[in-house]
């Protein structure tokens, strides 16, 4: 940050010095003197350049380690939020309504000045008729569906007409407009309405911010490295982690590669999958991604999952790379029916390995269906809190069992050793410093301005009452 600061006082002096060269030459009544020149540069130069850098790099760095994991849970309620509107206020379904009103306007006049004879300019104020555009609502209130779960509310919905909507009329002779698509309930949000009052809610996931330091850093020495990533993309065989988020809260996290499950449809397997992570992730904080592989094309499977795995924390995914909490789990098979082999990792460098490894070694033979590799575990809610049943599942038994997952935290905390060196290791890119070298710029244009518009009265002023005083 030295490097940084020093910079930075460069800039500032420099466009201190070219601010005074040209107030100099121009004669303007906002030059200063010497002695004002290096008051506010002393000023600059220990505040205002400083923090400024210091603010800069700390935004750098937080960002730099700041990546999206998904989080999973439950639906709780589904409120329905009636918001009432008014003239110019906050509304979606409006019409303009022009009125004639008389109203104050700002005018520029000459007048003489009667002390000097000079003609000078002055703003005054007049009653002027004019005509004025005001919002009208159609209805009295309009309706935002929201559903609350178990990690956060989800907006479904903001300001639809309420159902049958001339009934809410704002102008008992102004008729409501057809707003089919933000008119009365939305589906999606009955059918969570339905679910949630007879107990049963859905799962959800949402996409939320995190650091990650291992990912972040700049040093190799944690991050996975793998030669054949090339290789396996060429061939199709490395699928893209998925990121998105679809119909408010849902996420496909099953991938088939070269594959076509015999037992369940697609739609079947990610929805057995998001019921498993709301379950993982509401009890263990967990997010696990399937991936189904031809172990008839896949010879070495070691290989191959070090490639998934490095390739999905790899920089192609930026921000959105395989986040800590993630667990992977790749199994080949040959039939579609049975599952061959099976690897598993997550997405940090240490901590459940006794897992992986009793993954790797019960998983061989199981059936490969959703019911039978994923279970069918439901959720209840009491109390506004979500209490989760887990079935029998070969994963559920494995994740919830003896070797339970935990999830790795990256601060040190509960006496395990965290990764916050990487942290004091970080830098800010060359693009971050530029960024940061023209905030300073701006900063310390802003503030000669502040300076040449304030200062040498400021200065004038404070000297003669010290003068006063002595």
């Amino acid at each position: 940050m030295a490097i940084l600061i020093i910079a930075g006082a460069v800039i500032t002096i420099v466009i201190g010095l070219v601010a005074k060269y040209i107030t100099d030459k121009t004669g303007s009544r906002y030059r200063i003197d010497r002695k004002e020149l290096m008051i506010s540069m002393a000023v600059m130069l220990v505040i205002v350049v400083p923090l400024t850098a210091y603010v800069g790099v700390k935004v750098a760095i937080n960002n730099q380690v700041t990546y999206y994991e998904n989080w999973n849970g439950w639906e709780l309620k589904a409120r329905l939020i009636r918001e009432s509107c008014y003239e110019d206020g906050p509304m979606r379904h409006y019409w303009i309504e022009t009125r004639r009103e008389l109203v104050d306007v700002d005018v520029e006049e000459t007048y003489k000045d009667p002390a000097t004879g000079e003609e000078k300019t002055r703003t005054v104020t007049k009653k002027e008729w004019k005509d004025v555009d005001y919002k009208i609502p159609y209805t009295t209130e309009e309706w935002t569906f929201v559903v609350e779960t178990s990690i956060g509310d989800v907006q479904i919905a903001y300001r639809f007409l309420p159902e049958n909507p001339n009934q809410y009329r704002y102008r008992f002779l102004k008729g409501v407009p057809s707003y089919p698509s933000t008119t009365g309930y939305p589906d999606f949000w009955l059918d969570v309405k339905e679910r949630v009052e007879s107990n049963h809610p859905g799962p959800v996931t949402l996409r939320k911010t995190y650091e990650n330091y291992i990912l972040a850093s700049q040093s190799s020495i944690l991050k996975r490295f793998n030669d054949s990533i090339e290789r396996y993309e060429k061939l199709g065989q490395l699928p893209a982690i998925n990121s998105q988020v679809r119909n408010f809260y849902f996420s496909d996290r099953v991938y088939f590669v070269g594959v076509k499950p015999e037992k369940g449809s697609v739609a079947d397997w990610q929805r057995a999958m998001q019921r498993f992570d709301a379950a993982l992730g509401q009890s263990l904080q967990g997010d696990l991604h399937l991936v189904v592989v031809d172990a008839n094309k896949i010879t070495d499977k070691d290989n191959y999952t070090g490639a998934l795995f490095a390739y999905w924390q790899s920089p192609a995914f930026g921000k959105n790379a395989l986040s800590k909490n993630g667990i992977v789990v790749v199994v080949g098979t040959r039939d579609g029916a049975t599952i061959d082999w099976a690897v598993a990792s997550t997405g940090m460098p240490l901590g459940n390995e006794a897992l992986l490894g009793e993954i790797k070694d019960a998983l061989k033979g199981k059936a490969l269906d959703p019911e039978s590799l994923l279970g069918h575990p439901t959720a209840s809610i009491a109390g506004g809190t979500v209490k989760v049943t887990n079935t029998s599942g070969e994963l559920e038994k494995l994740l919830w069992g003896p070797n339970q997952y935990k999830r790795v935290h990256m601060n040190s905390k509960d006496g395990e050793v965290g990764f916050e060196y990487l942290l004091r290791e970080l830098r800010p890119t060359g693009f971050q410093l530029g960024a940061i070298l023209f905030v300073i710029t701006l900063f310390a244009c802003l503030a000669w301005g502040i300076c040449l518009a304030y200062g040498p009265e400021t200065y004038r002023r404070i000297a003669r009452n010290f003068r006063i005083r002595r």
